[in-house]
């Protein structure tokens, strides 16, 4: 390959190829790019771009590759993404870099921060009792926040490539036996504070997304429910804040978590019945304002104990609500969209299963096939 100039040759297919040097690996070998042209000046003209570009690159590095995750991160968090994520998500990455990724990775430079350092430090949350699920997440906050870095050029990779990451043992979720449930209903229709939990058993609501319930969202003409908001109690990030948390009303969970819900016959007279005492806009309120989650699932624990049942979460219900409509076979494209689910497989994989009371049934149709046999 004949050479000409400052590392531009000649290639055997007719274009000319220019080299430069576009960074260093963590050995500090040299990482090489390319580009190409058909004629010279061309070639010469890509190449001086690139070096020109990989300087900005280096200036970047200057900036912030050689400052520490720490300052990166509050960086990341504060001036990148602030704008774009719902205050709930902004809490939760808050909370998350401050009470693992600073103490852990807060003082490396970014620039000498490898794959090494990030694969002790998941090990290190195992070793402190942390699940899979929460090792997980705290992984997803830092990957996300090094492709940013990478995207924008203050590190050369992105080190959270390659990091192999505790496995997540799947949990049954805990939910009530029918006879469970019947002995809930019989208390809940009862009681004064009964209506939010039967709401729960036969629509799959969240807490959350119960206590942010409107009037507004009840159509009782056409016996349907529109799921909009949900109330969080959430950590305050203000420095001027009274409190450590605060409560807030947010938009759903996700965009399918916005939905719109037909209601059981039952559940409509039970609304209608609700609505003449209402005196709020809120269905479930506590002095006029919405619910606080936290209220509610104190309720639903006097509840529980009112039916002699074992302590169970609020989240149970709901638990409760998919496994009984996969039990009368619904179709899983609807269920799922009732639920406020990504996706079918998402329902399928977490209530794809049946209850031992089912298992017993299916198994002792062998017993009938046993007896014809013989």
């Amino acid at each position: 390959m004949a050479r000409r100039g400052e590392n531009i040759y000649l290639r055997k297919d007719g274009r000319w190829e220019g080299r430069y040097i576009k960074g260093y690996r963590p050995d500090r070998k040299p990482i090489y790019g390319s580009v190409y042209g058909r004629k010279y000046n061309e070639c010469k003209e890509k190449l001086i771009y690139a070096k020109s570009q990989y300087m900005k690159r280096c200036e970047s590095l200057k900036t912030y590759g050689e400052g520490n995750v720490s300052g990166f991160m509050n960086y990341w968090l504060y001036d990148i993404i602030r704008q774009g994520i719902k205050a709930s998500t902004f809490s939760n990455y808050s909370a998350i870099l401050d009470k693992w990724i600073k103490p852990f990775l807060g003082n490396i430079k970014l620039c000498k921060l490898d794959r090494e350092n990030i694969q002790r430090f998941i090990n290190t949350l195992s070793e402190h009792g942390l699940s899979a699920g929460t090792v997980g997440n705290i992984y997803r906050v830092l990957y996300a926040a090094m492709k940013k870095a990478r995207d924008y050029n203050y590190v050369y990779i992105n080190p959270c490539e390659g990091i192999s990451l505790p496995k997540t043992q799947k949990k049954e979720a805990r939910l009530l036996t029918f006879q469970e449930q019947k002995k809930l209903e019989h208390a809940a229709k009862t009681d004064k504070n009964g209506f939010a939990v039967l709401l729960a058993m036969y629509t799959g609501l969240r807490v959350g997304e119960i206590c942010g319930l409107k009037w507004s969202d009840v159509d009782l003409k056409n016996e349907v429910i529109h799921v909009s908001r949900t109330i969080q109690r959430i950590k305050s990030c203000s420095l001027e804040a009274a409190t450590k948390t605060v409560l807030i009303s947010d938009s759903t969970k996700s965009n399918h978590s916005a939905r719109a819900i037909p209601l059981p016959i039952a559940i409509t007279k039970l609304f209608k019945e609700h609505k003449k005492r209402a005196f709020s806009e809120y269905v479930f309120n506590y002095h006029g304002h919405h619910l606080e989650p936290r209220r509610l699932q104190y309720r639903f624990k006097a509840l529980l104990k009112k039916a002699g049942l074992a302590d169970i979460n609020f989240h149970a219900l709901r638990h409760t609500f998919a496994t009984r409509c996969m039990e009368l076979c619904f179709d899983v494209k609807t269920l799922s969209e009732i639920l406020g689910h990504a996706s079918a497989k998402m329902t399928l994989d977490r209530y794809g299963h049946s209850q031992i009371e089912h298992k017993r049934a299916a198994m002792a149709s062998l017993d009938r096939l046993f007896e014809r046999l013989g």
